[in-house]
């Protein structure tokens, strides 16, 4: 690894790779292009988990790659190689959402696990 590369660096390497503009990044990932424009002049922004795994499941970047520099470059997980555009979108989604906002979402999700556990118990 050069060790002047940054995380803006390698942002701009996952973009310049998969041959994007900065809006279709930005696009792709539910963000404002004017925040993937931060993440490219600013190396000491922290690039939220969720976002990580966006730019993972869309591109194959191994997350700790992005902002530390370590190797391997590309990573497979497994876990979020089935996750569907409704899934990636929910994600996006999830990131803008303020604390109370995600206590309502999960509330909804405990509601769902119950009436789903009402009917097979019945």
């Amino acid at each position: 690894m050069n060790h002047s590369e940054n995380q803006c660096d390698r942002i701009k390497c996952i973009i310049t790779e998969n041959k994007l503009k900065q809006k279709e990044l930005a696009e792709d990932l539910g963000v404002s292009e004017s925040y993937i424009s931060k993440l490219l002049k600013d190396p000491d922004i922290n690039i939220s988990d969720m976002l990580l795994i966006l730019i993972e499941q869309k591109y194959g970047y191994n997350p700790d790659w992005i902002v530390n520099g370590n190797q391997p470059k590309y990573k497979n997980n497994k876990n979020i190689s089935n996750l569907t555009d409704t899934h990636l979108k929910l994600i996006s989604e999830l990131e803008k959402m303020s604390e109370q906002e995600l206590m309502a979402v999960e509330a909804f999700m405990d509601s769902l696990k119950n009436i789903k556990k009402y009917f097979k118990d019945s």
